[in-house]
């Protein structure tokens, strides 16, 4: 066996000994992202039921009070308007109705004022329910209205817009999966290994056990190749934990999964084949960088330091990938030669069912370029 398999046997020995590899590195991504899902999936889910919704009516005998609780909506009754304007102002309603009298059935239109806090996050929610149920119920009263005049219901649609979904791409994930999964799977590429570089090169020569090796008839340039293929695979596996992850909450499908995989799950042999072509020679710039700052280093307590400075580098393209979606830069071309964005922005593709050649070749050249100049450094 070469000495840089020595080594690197070697440094994959020592790494997989260590518990805080194994949870920190291969663990706790599938845990974590399965996790998340599983939180948004349940917030959704819970925050979109009827049932968890109450709203507080001014005391009213229309039909509508009736036609809220029918859909299982909690309808509290209020003496009067100005009760529930203070009852908002305290924080204890979400939404106060104020409806007033009409005839609906000669074609009177109903007036309904609905007083919220715009500020607050679930008052917003629950004013798109009742929008929902009195828009329902609207659709109801105005059919009734036409019969009694001897006319269709068509004639409340003289203008009909029809949604007509085109397929683009093949295969695709959906909308909460897209946002999420490339930035995890960057993220992980990048905290895979960093958890462990600081003992690699830095936590050696704190213990003088550095010397050791570089007395033995080794170059140093193996030496380096053996810490860095092995700080490569630690960083690659903890980055595929994140789809090993995706995977298994689809698998479990807990409460909310079909919110967060509506449009699809978007593991496809491509989606899966073009992550990981894109993700080798990003692993190997973190990799490199990674190795080459700890070899810079004196201690391990100085390695640390930098690595969080550079830690929040990789972090702001990474969260960046979760809004190209909101603008048109995902189809700009520059993008593909920004590291970290550029990896990011092809496993959005990938995930969208979108993959295109070129852009997936810039990113691949890029990385690699930037990772064999990390490593001249390193090896230096």
């Amino acid at each position: 066996m070469s000495a840089t398999g020595v080594v690197f046997r070697k440094e994959l020995r020592d790494m997989f000994r260590d518990k805080r590899v194994r949870t920190s590195a291969l663990i706790m991504p599938i845990l974590l992202i399965a996790g998340m899902l599983y939180m948004f999936g349940s917030i959704i889910a819970n925050l979109g039921k009827k049932q968890n919704q109450k709203i507080h009516v001014v005391r009213s005998s229309s039909p509508l009070v009736g036609a809220l609780k029918s859909q299982g909506i909690t309808v509290v009754e209020v003496p009067t308007l100005a009760q529930g304007q203070e009852l908002i102002r305290r924080g204890e309603a979400k939404v106060v109705l104020d409806i007033k009298a009409a005839d609906t059935a000669s074609g009177e239109t109903q007036q309904v004022d609905a007083y919220y806090d715009e500020k607050e996050q679930t008052s917003q929610i629950a004013l798109r329910v009742v929008e929902s149920e009195l828009a329902a119920e609207n659709r109801k009263l105005v059919g009734v209205y036409l019969r009694s005049k001897g006319l269709s219901e068509s004639a409340q649609e003289l203008i009909k817009l029809n949604k007509r979904v085109l397929e683009v791409g093949k295969g695709g994930a959906g909308e909460l999966i897209i946002g999420l999964v490339p930035y995890l799977i960057v993220i992980w590429a990048f905290y895979g290994g960093m958890g462990i570089v600081s003992d690699l090169v830095a936590g050696e020569k704190e213990k003088n056990t550095l010397e050791t090796l570089l007395i033995t008839p080794v170059r140093r340039t193996s030496i380096v190749l053996g810490k860095f293929y092995a700080l490569s695979l630690i960083c690659l596996l903890s980055s595929l934990s994140s789809i090993v992850g995706l995977a298994l909450y689809a698998l479990l499908r807990p409460p909310g999964s079909e919110t967060i995989l509506k449009g699809g799950l978007g593991l496809t042999p491509m989606s899966v084949a073009v992550t990981i072509i894109v993700l080798l020679p990003t692993v190997a710039f973190f990799a490199s960088i990674l190795l080459a700052v700890s070899a810079y280093a004196k201690n391990t307590r100085e390695a640390q330091t930098h690595l969080s400075l550079i830690s929040f580098i990789v972090i702001l393209p990474a969260i960046f990938v979760q809004f190209l979606g909101l603008t048109d830069l995902g189809k700009q071309m520059w993008i593909n030669f920004v590291p970290v964005l550029n990896t990011g922005a092809n496993v959005r593709a990938a995930f969208l069912g979108k993959t295109e050649l070129v852009p997936v070749l810039a990113t691949v050249g890029t990385s690699l370029l930037i990772a064999l100049i990390a490593l001249k450094i390193a090896v230096t």
